[in-house]
């Protein structure tokens, strides 16, 4: 039978594994990192991403297949495009008004000048 002073004891010695845990992990963690192998690995890795991602993009363009960035920057050129092509339509719509404003005048004028000849 657990003795009222055992439950205690054995947080104790939890407590003290599990700090012990900690201070190995971190141990290793530094000498991990602190290692030339680590850094030479890291730079592999690194080194590897990018000529994984250069045939990527050179198989993508052999096929012709857009990657998300020319998706983008296509989406990108649309936009203005459209909002040029905008501008330009409430351009003529003014222009419009305008020559529809003018040929009305002119009539104006023109019958105000057969009616006084």
């Amino acid at each position: 039978m657990d003795e009222p002073g055992d439950s205690d004891e054995d947080e104790g010695i939890a407590d003290r594994v599990r700090s012990g845990g900690e201070r190995a992990a971190a141990d290793l963690a530094q000498a991990v990192i602190g290692s030339p192998g680590f850094g030479q690995a890291l730079s592999a890795a690194a080194a590897a991403r990018d000529k994984a991602n250069e045939a990527q993009r050179a198989a993508m363009d052999a096929l012709n297949v857009y990657s998300q960035d020319d998706a983008s920057r296509l989406e990108r050129r649309i936009r203005a495009l459209s909002d040029r092509l905008e501008e330009s339509e409430d351009r003529l719509d003014r222009l419009y008004d305008e020559i529809r404003e003018l040929r009305r005048e002119i009539s104006s004028a023109g019958g105000a000048s057969a009616e006084s000849g």
